[in-house]
């Protein structure tokens, strides 16, 4: 498993047009109010989310996955749903993010936290590239306990079964994000999923 990869199971189930996409991505744009600048979807698979934030925003968005194979997937996708002079796949390694400091103003991953190499590592990388007041919104999950059930409801009637992702504990989530320089973060363990919203620091010059 690539390690800023979803997993192949996240595609499913209808890919770009599965439910939960549309209702993370409204959870995204309501929490953080970031509806224009620059965006990078981290992990990006079929870039199912970027379409989904793209459809309810107008944000320019890099749809960054470290496989080659994913990344042709998104460019089809992307294609289809008319979001090319919106959504640019990008490969890249969120260890080592291929943008300059201060680049973005929301960087959104779902799905591709678990498999990370070094969560340390790569929420720093994540803070490096977002703008100062800049927001990022990280982890994973269905976005709710009724989207979860109706996916897994789908996978059962087409003889399909998810393979659950790697589990990281909230207290490990935690101090990654803090050991990555991140003091302004929200940590949220519901029926949504597991996630961590953050804001990066405005810089002051006085």
């Amino acid at each position: 498993m690539d390690q800023n990869s979803q997993p192949t199971d996240s595609m499913l189930i209808d890919g770009p047009r599965a439910p939960i996409y549309p209702l993370i991505a409204g959870q995204i744009r309501d929490k953080l109010e970031i509806k224009e600048g620059t965006a990078i979807d981290v992990g990006t698979g079929p870039a199912s989310l970027s379409i989904a934030i793209a459809r309810i925003t107008k944000l320019k968005i890099y749809a960054m996955d470290i496989s080659p194979e994913m990344l042709q997937i998104a460019q089809e996708s992307i294609e289809n749903d008319g979001l090319k002079d919106r959504i640019k796949p990008v490969r890249g390694d969120v260890h080592r993010m291929p943008f300059q400091d201060s680049f973005a103003d929301l960087i959104f991953s779902r799905g591709s936290m678990f498999f990370w190499k070094d969560l340390v590592s790569a929420f720093r990388e994540i803070h490096r590239v977002l703008k100062p007041g800049g927001a990022g919104y990280i982890g994973g999950g269905w976005g709710s306990s009724s989207a979860r059930k109706k996916i897994k409801d789908r996978f059962k009637q087409q003889n399909e079964s998810y393979k659950k992702p790697p589990k990281i504990q909230i207290d490990t989530l935690e101090i990654a994000v803090r050991e990555a320089g991140i003091r302004d973060y929200i940590l949220i363990n519901d029926d949504s999923g597991l996630w961590v919203s953050f804001k990066k620091d405005e810089v002051f010059i006085g």
